[in-house]
């Protein structure tokens, strides 16, 4: 089951790949002018959101809580990953259907058409019950060792997405009638939202622990442990402001900014403190450090953020593109563990060089567009004038090219390897699940 987790979840980020060309090509000046306009544009960001967070995020952490999990996979596990991977077709060819109305709203755009909702329900509820599942299925008790704490994390992320679902849930019923459209999917994402990013933190956590070198790992696990349980708690305060709180007030839009903004970077601190303590991490495996200084970089240009400028996506594309990097090189590194050959090491330095260093280059040109007041979510000016925003926009056509040869390169490696499994009743095995 694990090996089609993690097929599902490389076609997942190799589509949203194709999606992310288009929308790179359209910022760049001169070259935007080429395609349709803003409504493009809009509709290809959607896609590419949603494929590169909702659906290959969650498919990579049912990955994990599968290759942790004791029982051996059932028939309903595989009802649910069908399930999943119904609802993410649907998502992609909603594009195809009608005439698209997409809905920039925060968090998960979304394209306002009976296909797409349809979609993003149907992968939603799949994952909703793939996480309870781990609830059951994980080992949960006395963290003896370090397979405990990295169990214990992946529980943590699991019950964390379950308070999102209630968030959500308690959201769409709370939400007055007179909100619409736009207006009701950005109440609708908003604490959900929020929260999801700190189950993003515990998972991406995870996969920095994973790859440290064993001989570097001299930490008791409870100390590895306490970051994972520090991470937990914003969740915790999340699901309350959901509980206590109207999704229209202002208390729940500025507090769910206030969390985010003071509760998501102590524990990811207080981690690799920890790990970077001691001596022996200069070896760590390809794709940590990259990781570490996109999670820095971003959050340095959150600092920055005065309104709603592409200042604003740089931020999020650091903290978004850390997660996503951690993810690839955990990838990459579990391979041999589902019976298959890891790429070679200049390969997936390769790789994660390409995605990683594609996402600071798209960092500095949104940055650099922002500062000189870009909007955020549109193509922007696409004629050709000589200035400091075009010099970015033309830096972020670059990165972002160079990150979706990251993308495609990572799915080439995993789903050339993997398909053979996918295909072969070998998938039945426990041993190569």
């Amino acid at each position: 089951m694990t090996v089609r987790w993690l097929a599902f979840a490389a076609s997942a980020v190799a589509v949203s790949g194709l999606f992310a060309i288009l929308i790179a090509l359209a910022r760049v000046p001169a070259i935007g002018q080429l395609f349709p306009g803003a409504e493009f544009y809009k509709v290809a960001l959607t896609l590419h959101v949603n494929l590169s967070q909702g659906v290959w995020f969650m498919a990579f952490a049912a990955t994990l809580w599968s290759l942790h999990q004791r029982p051996s996979p059932s028939q309903f596990d595989g009802l649910l990953l069908s399930v999943a991977a119904l609802g993410a077709l649907g998502i992609t060819l909603s594009i195809a259907v009608g005439q698209p109305q997409p809905l920039m709203s925060n968090y998960l755009p979304v394209i306002d058409s009976p296909t797409f909702l349809s979609g993003l329900s149907v992968f939603g509820a799949s994952v909703l019950g793939v996480s309870v599942l781990a609830l059951f299925r994980l080992p949960f008790g006395r963290v003896a060792g370090h397979r405990d704490a990295q169990a214990l994390g992946l529980w943590l992320a699991a019950a964390g997405f379950v308070a999102c679902a209630i968030i959500l849930a308690l959201a769409a019923a709370r939400i007055p009638a007179a909100h619409e459209g736009h207006a009701y999917f950005e109440l609708l994402f908003w604490g959900a939202g929020h929260t999801w990013q700190f189950v993003l933190v515990i998972l991406m956590m995870v996969c920095w622990v994973a790859l440290t070198p064993a001989q570097s790992l001299q930490l008791p696990p409870r100390r590895i442990a306490l970051a994972y349980v520090l991470a937990f708690l914003p969740i915790l305060a999340g699901l309350a402001m959901g509980l206590l709180r109207s999704p229209d007030s202002d208390d729940y839009l500025r507090g769910y900014t206030r969390l985010m903004q003071w509760a998501s970077w102590p524990a990811p601190l207080l981690l690799l403190a920890l790990l970077f303590g001691k001596r022996g991490t200069a070896r760590s495996r390809p794709g940590l450090r990259l990781s570490i200084l996109l999670l820095a970089v971003g959050i340095a240009l959150g600092i920055l953020i005065n309104g709603q400028t592409t200042l604003v996506t740089a931020h999020y594309h650091g903290t978004i593109g850390s997660v996503t990097l951690a993810f690839m090189a955990m990838a990459l590194l579990i391979l041999p563990r589902l019976g298959v050959s890891a790429p070679t090491p200049r390969w997936i330095r390769l790789q994660l060089g390409c995605y990683g260093y594609g996402i600071l280059l798209m960092m500095l040109g949104l940055a650099g567009a922002g500062l000189m007041g870009a909007p955020r979510k549109t193509p922007g000016e696409l004629g050709l004038f000589w200035n400091v925003e075009t010099f970015s926009r033309i830096l972020l056509g670059i990165g972002g090219l160079l990150a979706t040869v990251g993308i495609i390169l990572f799915s080439y490696l995993i789903l050339s390897r993997l398909w053979p499994h996918v295909q072969s009743r070998r998938l039945h095995d426990p041993a190569v699940r």
